[in-house]
């Protein structure tokens, strides 16, 4: 037994497959959730099932398998998805289902190499598990014993499910529960014609299924199960939907659509073939909710998140609210308040009326509505989201492999008073380092909690600033990359 190597981050505990992401610390880690239902829920815990779901990721299903079996020892009931299912799908059915649940175990990395596999903890409300809870589950694995009975070998097969140990279809109800969202018959008027790449992840069945019934003319790349994910990386940025673009523009598309490995990020491509950041998806979607579908409420993002948002709300005279990195932070307000939309950069969005968390599968259909209603291009109406804001931005990010002397160096060593000739006015240190320009410029710069990278965020009210900012900030990142 190797607990050493348990770690949740930002959004679960994710490591490589047959290294440390092995069935004995399945089995670990599933007890120590098991445990900590047991002490929240007491005599629920015997009754209320909790959900089990996994994407396509290699030997996904028989972990999902194996932590059901775990948690029937401890007198859980677990109901496992007949098929593999989006992370979101399992946040709907955690807490908006046909019953009330113990939450929900999802096996997936994401958006992470296919190496990695990894367990989110869904709480009942259909939000990640926050910090208290993510600490709690390690306090249980620490002080955790030897379990009983023999660890499953990796590449046999998980053992003969318990009797208290069922399977459900997750594709109806969360199918009705969009429908109540997005407006169908407005896109059927629409006809639109849609490509889309689940990058081989969890989307496929899911988004294209929900676009063809609401009138789009749908074209799914690689519509197939496969772990290694074509050799490609399951996260939808530009540089991994090359064929998305190729195909939106060869089939005379109005909209291409990709999400990650299981479907909580979005990333978009015009009829032009160009692509669309989560910045810019979230800002769009903004301005829908309040122009076309008359919603009100505040606005949340995330501290790495455009500034954009903030204009428009101000605008919409709606309050914005700022937080850490990580959907998490995010679910935890969307619980508090009356909160319209939250988005993070790094593609995820949801709504009021929905879970408070992350669904690119929500994600892609309410651009569709979006064009349905607009009648434009995603073009136009991005031009007509910046009119409408009073401020124009552009975005720029370096990625970094670093070990623990890189990233202290580097969050520790923003000290100047000027970047690109502009004043800082501003230095926050919530997570990260995150400096304020003059101009309304920013720039931010952290550790990311679930994969050995820093990350440093520009953005900038010009190309030419951008250009210049992000010019003295690689002066301090090459230093820091030279600490070993």
């Amino acid at each position: 037994m190797n607990k050493s190597s348990i770690k949740f981050g930002t959004d679960g505990w994710r490591e490589v497959i047959a290294d440390e992401f092995t069935f004995e610390n399945v089995e670990i880690v599933s007890r120590a959730i098991g445990n900590l239902i047991i002490e929240k829920y007491k005599k629920d815990s015997k009754t209320l099932p909790i959900l089990i779901g996994y994407d396509p990721r290699f030997l996904a299903k028989e972990f999902a398998k194996a932590a059901a079996n775990e948690l029937s020892k401890l007198g859980i009931n677990s109901k496992i998805s007949d098929s593999i299912v989006p992370t979101p799908v399992m946040a709907f059915h955690a807490a908006m289902g046909e019953s009330k649940t113990l939450g929900a175990i999802q096996f997936t990395a994401s958006h992470n190499p296919p190496k990695y596999c990894g367990i989110k903890y869904i709480m009942d409300y259909g939000g990640p598990a926050p910090e208290e809870v993510t600490n709690e589950i390690m306090r249980l694995i620490e002080e955790s014993d030897v379990l009983n009975g023999p660890s499953v070998g990796l590449l046999q097969q998980a053992p003969t499910l318990q009797p208290n140990i069922t399977s459900f279809d997750p594709k109806p109800l969360y199918f009705s529960h969009i429908k109540k969202l997005i407006d169908f018959d407005i896109i059927k008027k629409a006809k639109l014609k849609v490509v889309y790449d689940p990058l081989y992840g969890a989307g496929r069945g899911y988004l294209d299924a929900l676009l063809k019934e609401s009138g789009c003319e749908v074209i799914t790349l690689h519509n197939t199960v496969d772990p290694l994910f074509g050799g490609l990386l399951p996260e939808p940025r530009e540089e991994h939907l090359v064929e998305l673009k190729e195909e939106v523009i060869r089939s005379k598309s109005s909209l291409g659509l990709g999400t990650d490995g299981d479907s909580d990020r979005l990333g978009a491509i015009d009829e032009k073939g160009a692509f669309y950041l989560p910045n810019k998806i979230a800002s769009m979607l903004l301005r829908h909710l309040v122009k076309n579908k008359k919603m009100k409420g505040s606005v949340v993002r995330t501290l790495s998140t455009t500034h954009l948002l903030d204009h428009l709300a101000t605008k919409y005279g709606l309050e914005t609210i700022e937080t850490k990195v990580g959907y998490k932070w995010i679910a935890k307000e969307m619980l508090e308040g009356d909160v319209l939309i939250g988005a993070e950069e790094s593609g995820g969005i949801s709504i009021k009326n929905h879970v408070p968390d992350k669904d690119a599968v929500l994600a892609g259909m309410l651009l569709a509505e979006m064009m349905a209603y607009e009648g434009k291009s995603l073009a136009e109406i991005y031009e007509d989201t910046v009119k409408d804001s009073g401020w124009s931005c552009v975005h720029g990010r370096f990625d970094m492999h670093t070990n623990d002397n890189q990233k202290d160096y580097l969050l520790a060593n923003f000290e100047k008073t000027k970047y690109g000739n502009l004043n800082v006015i501003g230095r926050t240190t919530l997570e990260g380092v995150k400096i304020l320009l003059e101009d309304g410029s920013w720039f931010m710069a952290r550790a990311s909690g679930t994969e050995p990278m820093s990350r440093v965020y520009f953005e900038a009210t010009s190309k030419d600033v951008l250009d210049k900012i992000m010019s003295d900030v690689k002066i301090t990142v090459d230093q820091a990359m030279s600490h070993a």
